[in-house]
């Protein structure tokens, strides 16, 4: 008998050295087709550290990473300034491309990048966004249950994105600063992630926004040498003007007819990662929260409300192959964006072997869509009026 002949490891290079970066190794060291061969990064102390901990090379720049041979797929991990240069030149070299959202810091660079990647796709290139909340099992259950049209159609969808980090005014981090984190903070961070994930599960699209954003301090601590994401500040530094948004409410209409409504923080004591959704359909209510990840509330008129729990043997065969482990064994975030990353890798091998993918990874277009909405509740909110997503003008109430 004939012993199949194992296919060779996709060498993986991650541009960026910081708290994605590191998640995102960590996820590709559970993944037995890849094979971390290069890290490049600014900080170049800090590069070596941790190109030497996962026995890859350390680059200065991606521009070196993207001349070692060995890279054949790109993780772009870094500040959102430069997401933009980093995945143009990866497709250009001819490298598949998974990059941190958002995608670019204009609609002007995402067009650009979504026109680049078609081109690479023809070329027999990948390209996705980091949108890992769609990841989670249950999540998938909640898609598949609507899909389905088990209880009718949705009607109104709502739900809050909340967190604590940057509460206090010594709280710092490079997201605050627009030239390195972009014009929007609290929207673009985590908001995008809520309008993401509810146009996954619904397969909606929001067409149009009504914002009220606000500033909680309108200046902030900016200390000698900034922190870690999600670290707390050390209480000195200079005193920096505030440009970007702590927390808000925004109003959503989307194409099918459904209403909704979220609210956004960074500046919500006690809530450190509060992501939830609900989707109100003709004859249930789906709930998911990303703190109890486990399970999906299911509300009804008639007879009582359920809870369903993660157990691959009772999910959806789409929500199943999500889930790592047995029922009772928790899984969490790290979980879910392993599962991103390994149908991304799966993708690529799809490819190369000259099959179809099969995988949620959010395309470079559902990127572009999401800056198109982050640029939307800004205008909205300037304007104070309603705001057609991607259009760039106003629509009448």
């Amino acid at each position: 008998m004939t012993e199949a002949v194992p296919r060779p490891r996709i060498g993986v290079g991650v541009v960026g050295t910081g708290f994605a970066a590191r998640a995102h190794l960590d996820a590709l060291r559970r993944l037995p087709e890849v094979e971390i061969v290069a890290i490049a990064g600014g900080d170049a102390a800090r590069t070596r550290a941790l190109a030497a901990d996962h026995g890859a090379r350390a680059y200065p720049s991606h521009l070196e990473l993207l001349a070692d041979p060995a890279v054949q797929a790109v993780h772009t991990c870094t500040v959102n300034r430069r997401h933009f240069e980093v995945n143009r030149s990866a497709l250009e070299h001819g490298r598949h491309v998974l990059s941190e959202k958002p995608l670019a810091l204009t609609s002007e660079e995402s067009t650009e990048l979504v026109a680049t990647a078609a081109r690479a796709r023809e070329r027999g290139l990948v390209s996705g966004v980091c949108f890992n909340y769609r990841h989670y099992p249950m999540v998938a259950q909640i898609r598949e249950m609507l899909r389905g049209g088990e209880h009718g159609a949705a009607h109104y969808v709502h739900g809050e994105y909340l967190q604590d980090w940057l509460l206090l005014q010594t709280d710092w981090n490079w997201r605050i600063d627009p030239g390195e984190g972009g014009p929007s903070r609290a929207v673009a961070d985590i908001g995008s992630h809520w309008a993401d994930l509810v146009q996954h599960v619904t397969g909606d699209v929001i067409t149009e926004v009504f914002a009220d954003l606000a500033t909680l301090h309108r200046t902030r601590l900016r200390p000698a040498r900034a922190g870690e994401t999600f670290a707390a500040g050390d209480g000195a530094g200079q005193p920096v003007a505030v440009q970007s948004e702590d927390h808000g409410a925004v109003l959503v209409r989307f194409a099918g007819g459904a209403r909704g409504a979220f609210t956004l923080s960074q500046t919500s004591a006690g809530r450190k990662n509060g992501l939830r959704i609900q989707v109100d359909a003709a004859d249930a209510a789906l709930a998911w929260e990303q703190e109890r990840p486990e399970r999906v509330w299911v509300g009804r008129r008639s007879g009582p409300n359920l809870e369903l729990v993660r157990d691959p043997a009772s999910l959806h065969p789409r929500a199943a192959r999500l889930a790592r482990l047995p029922a009772g064994h928790p899984e969490g975030w790290s979980d879910a964006l392993r599962n991103l990353i390994a149908d991304f890798h799966a993708a690529v091998a799809a490819r190369e072997a000259g099959a179809a993918p099969d995988g949620d990874v959010a395309t470079f277009a559902d990127g572009h869509a999401r800056v198109a909405f982050v640029e939307a509740v800004m205008a909205s909110h300037r304007e104070q009026r309603w705001t057609a997503v991607g259009a760039g003008r106003t629509v009448p109430a």
